[in-house]
């Protein structure tokens, strides 16, 4: 099982992203919807991965995203915006597009142990 971080601001994208991750074994952490959890959560726990939504009520999660880097956390952004919208120095790490299906958040998710 593998512990991953979920931020995410609406409330039933992040109910759904739970439910598919947790048929799939994994313990999520929150999901939260705020940048301040979101922040301190990605210092505080132990986590094997992440999905991050990259807009939390108008405010980006550039620093959530910098924190995971740093700490080699995998991680991807699940978004409903292109690639151009996420934080510059993360363009390169794997994105769902919203709306998703659960195959690919399944497929996604698995990728990041990779």
């Amino acid at each position: 099982m593998s512990r991953i971080l979920v931020i995410e601001d609406e409330f039933f994208v992040a109910a759904h992203i739970d439910n598919v991750l947790s048929d799939e074994g994994h313990e999520v952490v929150g999901p939260v919807g705020t940048l301040d959890e979101a922040t301190f959560l990605a210092r505080a726990e132990d986590l094997d991965g992440a999905l991050l939504d990259v807009n939390l009520d108008g405010g980006r999660v550039d620093e959530v995203a910098d924190i995971l880097a740093d700490r080699r956390v995998p991680f991807l952004f699940v978004t409903a915006y292109g690639r151009e919208s996420l934080p510059p120095s993360h363009r390169d790490v794997g994105v769902v597009h919203k709306p998703f299906t659960d195959a690919d958040l399944r497929r996604e998710v698995r990728r990041l142990g990779r």
